[in-house]
């Protein structure tokens, strides 16, 4: 296991905790991962996290490749939260960036470059979604992840 498959995994074990029910073993949890839609935010929740449901408001404007979530974030951020910030991020929505850096995400987005967003969950933790350039991977992360 890498840092990021550790990070996706705990939300798992995390959520599976609070709930009263036994975690899936990491294999079959990444099974379920690795099937799913890479442009599809909800993978790693579904069918381990039925009780999450997202409507996608707005058809995602590239595709976001992996999803990898930080330890960090994944103990201090709501996995509901998490999943909004990155359907959010996926539909061109930076969260809480000044308009200078809103344009040079809307640049990015059109050239091919890496886009960042930056949000706030209800508990007034900041934390980013970046997606690389090559759009392999999005990462969401705290400010001291980085």
């Amino acid at each position: 296991m890498n840092n990021a498959q550790d990070a996706l995994y705990r939300v798992h074990q995390l959520h599976a905790e609070r709930r009263g029910e036994v975690p899936l073993p990491y294999e079959e949890f990444q099974r379920h991962a690795l099937t799913a839609s890479e442009s599809d935010p909800t993978r790693f929740l579904s069918p381990l996290e039925p009780q999450v449901k997202m409507q996608v408001k707005a058809k995602p404007r590239f595709a976001f490749g992996r999803l990898c979530v930080t330890e960090g974030v994944a103990k201090s951020v709501p996995a509901d939260e998490i999943l909004k910030a990155v359907q959010r991020h996926a539909a061109g929505d930076w969260g809480v960036l000044d308009q200078a850096d809103w344009q040079r995400n809307d640049k990015a987005l059109r050239d091919g470059e890496r886009l960042f967003s930056k949000y706030e969950s209800s508990t007034g933790k900041k934390f980013w979604v970046i997606t690389e350039a090559d759009r392999r991977v999005t990462t969401v992360l705290l400010p001291a992840d980085y």
